[in-house]
Parts: structure tokens; C-alpha cells; sequence
């Protein structure tokens, strides 16, 4: 059991930095092309057409997906059991930013080309998923004394993702459907980006709330079974 807690130790430690990094490449992308790309109505898949963009989205991207996957196996590793629902939208997840990584928007209003197809389809899917995935994994934590306190964290930001996923949909429906007529005043394309970033900011911070918390149970369960050992040979 000792391997397994370091393991999960290590790989909790590994995430933190793929999530950390892929934090601090988004923030770079935000103000060194604050110029290029409206941080307000444009999302971040334009960072793409300028400079090192797309080389700095994809790694982003990426490594936030590999930050993932290492969470997920640590979890495991240290006894959390996901279930299908909440395995099947972290792949979801995954995949998703996979694809965003690989396949690059179009740089306009409308989608022309398969790229920017696969793109936006992935990138929807992604800013779903995240939020059903967190929702349905603290149901589960929820019966664990030692991930009670984080089930009822990561559901309060599942809830609020939820929200802002879906303030993010309403401020891309002109977009979505042209010929949708939608009164002025209710056209949130100006805010559109901002949204995008405060919710991909949010699920960002929810993966690290659970990479924080399994951290600190293999450390400290590590210790509980460290001091009967300690006990019986100094007895």
C-alpha cells in the first residue's frame, strides 16, 4: 500500500504542474495578444493566427488534458472508483481538448472548413462535459470522509460552469444562428470571450482542487499508517 500512496503522491504532483503550467501559457497568450484578440468578445481559439499562438494554445491545451489524465490515475490508484458517467465525460473532456489542440478554428465569423467544424463541436463538448464530469464524481466522493469537504466544492463549481456554460451558448446564438433575430440590447457577443475565460479559468481551478485534495490524502494516509509501524518497533 505504501507504493501505491507514493505513487499517487507523485502523480498528484505531476498534475498540479501540468495544470499550473497550462494555466500560466493561457495567461501569457491573454496578455501578450491582448492587442490581437479582444479578451472580451473573442474566445481563445484565435490566439491561434498570431505569433507563437498556436504552438502556446496547442501545448496549453494539451498539457491540461495530460494533467487530467494523471489526476484521474492517481485517483484510482488511491481507491476512488469514478463510475460510468463520470468516466465517460472526463474522456470526453480529453478528447475534446485534444481535438481543439489538433484541428484550429477559422479565423472568422463563419466555419468554412472541416478544421473549424471539428474545432467547434469540441470545444462545445468540452465546456460541457468538465461540468457533468465534476457533478457526477462528487456524488461519489461525497461518501468518503476523507473527499466529503471537496465533493461539495468541485459540485459548487460544477453548478456554476453549468451556468456559465450556458451564458456562454446565449452569447454566441447570433453567431450560431444568423438569421436568428435577437434584439440588440440581448446580443452578448461583446461579452462573449470573457465568459469563455471565466469558465475555462473556473474548470481549470476545479481540476486543481482535486489534484490538491488527492495530494493531501496520500500524504496524510501515508502517516496514519506510518505511525502504528512506529509504535510496534519502538515497542
Amino acid at each position: 500500500m505504501g507504493g501505491f500512496l507514493l505513487l499517487s503522491a507523485c502523480l498528484s504532483l505531476l498534475s498540479l504542474v501540468a495544470l499550473v503550467r497550462s494555466l500560466v501559457t493561457m495567461t501569457y497568450l491573454n496578455i501578450h495578444f491582448a492587442h490581437e484578440v479582444d479578451p472580451f468578445s473573442r474566445a481563445v481559439s484565435y490566439y491561434v493566427f498570431y505569433g507563437d499562438g498556436r504552438e502556446e494554445f496547442a501545448t496549453s491545451v494539451t498539457v491540461l488534458a495530460l494533467g487530467t489524465v494523471l489526476m484521474l490515475v492517481g485517483m484510482w490508484v488511491a481507491g476512488i472508483r469514478f463510475g460510468g458517467a463520470a468516466t465517460a465525460f472526463f474522456g470526453i473532456w480529453c478528447t475534446s481538448l485534444t481535438l481543439c489542440a489538433i484541428f484550429p478554428t477559422d479565423n472568422g465569423k463563419s466555419i468554412v472548413s472541416t478544421s473549424g467544424l471539428i474545432h467547434q463541436i469540441a470545444g462545445a463538448s468540452l465546456f460541457v462535459s468538465l461540468p457533468l464530469a465534476g457533478v457526477s464524481l462528487a456524488r461519489r466522493l461525497a461518501t468518503d470522509d476523507r473527499w466529503a469537504r471537496t465533493a461539495r466544492v468541485v459540485r459548487r463549481m460544477a453548478m456554476v460552469a453549468m451556468g456559465l456554460a450556458a451564458a456562454y451558448l446565449a452569447t454566441r446564438l447570433p453567431d450560431i444562428f444568423p438569421t436568428l433575430a435577437i434584439p440588440g440590447v440581448l446580443d452578448g457577443r461583446g461579452i462573449s470571450g470573457l465568459v469563455q475565460r471565466a469558465l475555462f479559468g473556473l474548470e481549470m481551478l476545479m481540476l486543481m482542487a482535486l489534484a490538491m485534495r488527492l495530494l493531501r490524502v496520500a500524504v496524510s494516509t501515508a502517516r496514519e499508517r506510518r505511525e502504528p509501524a512506529r509504535v510496534e518497533a519502538t515497542g
